[in-house]
């Protein structure tokens, strides 16, 4: 139910591939994600834009399909992350964080009391089987936590979250460290922020956490898996789409041959 997939194969070592999803919102990617074999989708509500209804949705059909679809909001702040627990989310990816503050502040909305400061309701109860407080604990049990590490003070704080026994990843979010370390036309490229990235993974497997990085296809998924990563986001799944388009275009409509052009067709009857 819910994350514990997930959990369990991070648990034994697995190395674990999702996708975004913040463009887009249909249902049926969720079937092709699962059918495909992916391992989790991440709804991204930080910058996508969507409704509440359709959120619903998207998690209830994933839960369904019994496929991990975690939820990242616009921020740690309570109202939000309880929102998305109620709505039924698998678990979170929380962004920018890089203070005790913000720990604090997700932990007690994730968590219900005597834990929290969550009061349990909505329509992720369905998860389970009454409201029980054992069926609580079965939810936030089942919830994956991915902490996302994006500037020079969540790198510094980032020993301190993946020391925390219920977060289960640190998550690198390499574009906007680099835009925050001042390196954004030198994305991937310089040596200070590839030894950033490292350091997020090293903290993570220090206190035998996962380590995650998003990316863009999978040639360069398999270049982090080998850097040492753990849980790969191969980019968003419009994006997957792009690619398969103008790839199958380039198949079926090559560039023409010098010196070669159609032959035209004559209009009218004979002469």
């Amino acid at each position: 139910m819910l994350a514990s997939t997930l959990k369990e194969k991070v648990a034994g070592g697995q190395e674990v591939v999702g996708v975004m999803m913040g463009l887009s919102f249909w249902p049926g990617y969720l079937e092709i994600c699962k059918k495909e074999g992916l391992d989790l989708v991440v709804l991204d509500l930080e910058h996508g834009a969507l409704e509440a209804p359709r959120v619903e949705e998207l998690c209830r059909t994933a839960r369904l399909l019994d496929l991990p679809l975690l939820i990242r909001p616009q921020s740690c702040a309570p109202d939000l992350v309880k929102r998305c627990v109620d709505i039924g989310a698998a678990g979170l990816m929380a962004p920018w964080v890089e203070s005790a503050e913000q720990l604090d502040s997700l932990f007690n909305a994730l968590y219900s009391p005597t834990r929290g400061r969550h009061g349990m309701g909505g329509p992720g109860i369905m998860a389970v089987d009454g409201i029980r407080s054992a069926d609580w604990a079965r939810i936030e049990d089942n919830l994956f936590v991915i902490c996302q590490i994006e500037t020079p003070l969540g790198l510094q704080f980032a020993p301190q979250v993946a020391a925390c026994d219920w977060v289960d990843a640190l998550m690198v979010g390499p574009y906007d460290l680099a835009c925050t370390m001042g390196l954004t036309d030198q994305y991937l490229k310089s040596p200070r922020h590839l030894r950033a990235i490292d350091q997020v993974r090293e903290a993570a497997h220090a206190h035998l956490t996962c380590a995650g990085m998003v990316t863009g296809t999978g040639e360069e998924a398999r270049a982090w898996f080998d850097r040492g990563f753990d849980l790969i986001l191969i980019g968003d799944l419009v994006g997957h789409l792009a690619r398969g388009l103008s790839q199958n275009l380039k198949t079926a409509r090559p560039a023409p041959r010098r010196g070669h052009a159609p032959a035209s067709k004559k209009r009218g009857g004979k002469k």
